[in-house]
């Protein structure tokens, strides 16, 4: 059964997660840019299933549902983007291999064998040594002929070999760039997806503070009838109240363009009503998995910016050593990011697991709360106080978790040859 979107019950960030935001804004313009080519192509969710994949996945691929770890293939086979650039490549290689097939299994390379076959039998039959001068001429035209044919032959499986060597050439020389394609998109729309995420949950703690501020103001009111508040006291209530109402209105702005961009990415239309859901906590043990400085040879070697630069310098007219110097320059600047990654990854994962230990202590109080208001010990707007600290506390966490997750796939997109930030060979 298809599932409608979800409106509430996300996860989301604290005020104090601005420096994730901000480390964001950089994807979030890429994205603005995939958006302005993705609205120019008509959506491609009716694609075929391709035959790799199997119908389990396929199936999870197809149904109303953008699950955090289906972007990637979401964007392999839907993004209308990445689409465009196998479009643009495919054919010219499917092409060339048609061709060199074609002419391999064609009739008349067929019957060239055949007749080749039929020549060799004749031969094999005549004597070259005859003494006869007809059985001579006989002799050498046979042979002529077969070597003719022959020769068309080698000709023929020559031609076919050249073109499905030049298929070949020409996969490897686009496959950098479908990769880098490929690769920049899904980091995109998982920066996106995680944005979108703590949007959401930014969302739940508007309405809870909301919630209290008009309970703030009615209780305000309460107080103005019998002279226990004055009148400012009741228009700092309604402003507070107007101010998170405010709030919730340009939060539902900013979800309703990340949901739209996200449903084009990956290959929805921008009105689809495809359930978006969460992030999953992040899993420390790819982060106990990593090793800097072989992580960095890695990073070094598939680093897309260093092969264009590489690609570049080679028509470039400069001394060896200027361009030797540039290389060292580019590889330098790839090991002080992957070094800042790295960092990061760390620094997000000491303050998610600080987070998550003030979390628990936090639901105590909490649970302490509720209890004490179903026992009628405190007041509604007491309680809703302490509701909205725990939220409060409970989006710190959350935040702090979806912050670690992107920093490491910021890490591992290093590895494969994708970094976000930083020019090289400027």
């Amino acid at each position: 059964m298809k599932r409608q979107g979800r409106t509430s019950g996300r996860k989301a960030p604290a005020p104090s997660g601005q420096r994730a935001f901000a480390r964001r804004a950089a994807s979030l313009f890429l994205c603005g840019m995939l958006f302005v080519t993705a609205v120019c192509a008509l959506p491609v969710r009716a694609a075929d299933k391709p035959e790799w994949v199997d119908d389990e996945t396929w199936n999870r691929l197809q149904d109303n549902v953008m699950e955090y770890d289906e972007l990637e293939n979401l964007v392999r086979y839907f993004n209308p983007s990445y689409q465009q650039v196998l479009e643009s490549i495919t054919p010219m290689i499917d092409a060339s291999r048609l061709a060199a097939s074609q002419m391999r299994s064609s009739e008349d390379l067929k019957t060239m064998k055949d007749s080749s076959k039929e020549l060799k039998k004749a031969l094999d039959q005549m004597d070259p040594n005859s003494e006869s001068m007809m059985d001579q001429m006989i002799y050498q035209q046979t042979y002529t002929m077969y070597l003719t044919m022959q020769a068309g032959i080698q000709g023929v499986e020559q031609g076919a070999k050249a073109i499905s060597k030049t298929a070949v050439v020409m996969d490897q020389q686009t496959r950098s760039v479908r990769e880098q394609t490929l690769y920049s998109l899904t980091s995109a729309v998982q920066q996106m997806f995680i944005g979108y995420n703590q949007a959401l949950a930014s969302r739940d703690l508007c309405a809870a503070a909301a919630e209290l501020s008009e309970a703030a103001a009615q209780s305000a009111e309460t107080q103005r009838s019998v002279g226990m508040a004055t009148e400012n006291d009741v228009l700092s209530a309604q402003q507070a109240l107007l101010s998170a109402q405010n709030q919730i209105t340009s939060l539902d702005n900013t979800l309703s363009s990340l949901r739209q961009n996200l449903y084009l990415m990956t290959g929805w239309t921008y009105d689809a009503s495809a359930e978006i859901g969460t992030v999953p906590a992040p899993d420390l043990a790819r982060i106990d998995a990593m090793d800097l400085n072989a992580d960095t040879e890695q990073a070094i070697d598939n680093s897309y910016s260093l092969k264009t630069l590489e690609d570049t310098l080679k028509t470039s007219k400069a001394s060896a050593a200027t361009k030797d110097k540039k290389i060292e320059e580019a590889k330098a600047e790839i090991k002080t990011q992957m070094e800042a990654l790295y960092q990061t990854v760390l620094t997000d994962r000491s303050a998610y697991e600080a987070a998550s230990t003030a979390l628990e202590a936090a639901g105590l109080t909490q649970e302490s709360s509720k209890r004490q208001y179903d026992l009628g010990m405190i007041g509604r707007l007491q309680y809703l106080q302490a509701q909205t600290a725990w939220l409060q506390q409970k989006m710190t966490a959350d935040n702090a978790s979806m912050t670690l997750t992107q920093a490491i796939l910021d890490y591992e997109w290093a590895l494969k040859g994708i970094i976000m930030s930083g020019q090289m060979g400027q």
